[in-house]
């Protein structure tokens, strides 16, 4: 193509692109940011493109810039080339094995490729619209979602449904760290967390757990990946209440195990192996099916243990195992949670009718109802058994003498 001057170049690609950054963004420098380039780089661009179209293209003032007609026509154009090009890029993205944009639809709104009617569309109001967009997708999430610093654990954004699962509010939570407002029940799930993170790139459903303001403990599936925003790099988290189905899954387990564990005592104990010996070897059971903190055996005679699986257990044991209720059923009992010491939620004891002990268990957490039903039958049955044996063995010892 020529003109009276001589022939007209092409525009680059690089100068419309400039063009349209100007348009979006409404000043040089805020079009150098995205574009990567320096403010004065873009004003020569925009001189280039000017130059080859003979007359302004947009209009400098000082609350920045806007299009003259004349650029407005051109960068209609201009978007139908850039729209060609991403278009070209998309198909050699997929002739190569790669995805599409997940949100491709939501990209052509907000500015990817959009018409020549958008050309003076400032960025204030694409980032206002997609604020709302977000904002109303943030809102009506079930799943909680939270924005946080990757080293420092600092909170920028969290949505409903997190502040709902943690216990906490939004002002409660942006702004500190998980560690300020005591959310993790344990700061080592983070550790792995973020640990897991760094090593493999992004988490994917991790169980976590987090202590609300009410003392209960909620459990969580999250998965998190890193994600650059403002040019930091940040940790983008979703959570998944799964409270209820781990509880549920736990209880069965933890039924699974008391069961496994009365069989093995029935086994021990009607092979004539003492009452002490025989519960002493299934301890181990009897705390990790109710997740409890300590299993012990207590001598009531010297007020002490005489063995302890887990956490050493509190002193003035004897004290609260003398003020112990009595449950229906006159087997078990329960230690009052008034009276137990920080640490300890609930405990449950069980005297032995054939030997000197008492059976011993203490929770840090408050088991649900049910859990608390398995429990009393575990220690039922095992009383059962206990003195069973005991009788069977009196029996005996009376047939022999």
């Amino acid at each position: 193509m020529t003109s009276a001057s001589g022939p007209v170049r092409s525009p680059d690609v690089a100068e419309l692109e400039t063009l349209l950054a100007c348009a979006t963004d409404g000043s040089f420098a805020a079009a150098a940011i995205p574009l990567g380039i320096s403010r004065p780089a873009v004003a020569k661009r925009i001189r280039n493109l000017e130059a080859l179209a003979g007359r302004p293209l947009v209009v400098r003032g000082g609350r920045g810039v806007h299009l003259t007609d004349s650029g407005a026509a051109l960068l209609a154009g201009a978007r139908r080339m850039l729209e060609e090009r991403d278009a070209l890029v998309g198909v050699l993205t997929q002739i190569r094995g790669g995805a599409p944009s997940p949100i491709a639809g939501l990209r052509e709104l907000i500015g990817q490729s959009a018409t020549a009617s958008r050309a003076g569309h400032l960025a204030e109001t694409r980032l206002a619209e997609t604020e709302l967009v977000l904002g109303f997708v943030l809102r009506e999430s079930a799943t909680g979602v939270a924005i946080s610093q990757i080293d420092t654990g600092m909170i920028h954004e969290v949505n409903g449904a997190l502040c709902r699962f943690t216990g906490r509010s939004r002002t409660e939570l942006v702004g500190k760290t998980a560690m300020d407002t005591a959310t993790w029940h344990d700061v080592t799930d983070r550790d792995r967390l973020i640990d897991e993170l760094r090593s493999t790139g992004g988490v994917d459903r991790a169980l976590v757990r987090v202590s609300r303001p009410d003392g209960t403990t909620r459990f969580g599936e999250v998965s998190a990946q890193p994600v650059s925003l403002a040019g930091t790099r940040q940790m983008l988290c979703t959570v998944d209440d799964v409270t209820e189905q781990h509880v549920l899954n736990a209880e069965q387990g933890g039924s699974l195990i008391a069961y496994r564990a009365m069989t093995r005592l029935a086994a021990d104990l009607f092979a004539g192996r003492p009452a002490p010996e025989s519960i002493e070897r299934i301890l181990p059971d009897l705390r990790l099916s109710g997740g409890f903190t300590t299993a012990l055996l207590w001598n009531p005679s010297a007020l002490a243990p005489t063995i302890v699986d887990g956490d050493p257990p509190p002193p003035g044991l004897d004290g609260e195992l003398s003020r112990a209720e009595q449950l229906p059923g006159g087997v078990v009992m329960r230690l009052d949670a008034t009276h137990l010491p920080a640490g300890i939620a609930m405990g449950w004891a069980l005297p032995l009718a054939h030997a000197d002990c008492i059976v011993v268990l203490l929770s840090s957490a408050a088991p649900t109802v049910s859990a608390q039903s398995l429990i009393v039958d575990a220690l039922t049955d095992l009383a059962n058994l206990e003195r069973t044996a005991g009788e069977v063995e009196v029996r005996i010892h009376d047939a022999r003498s």
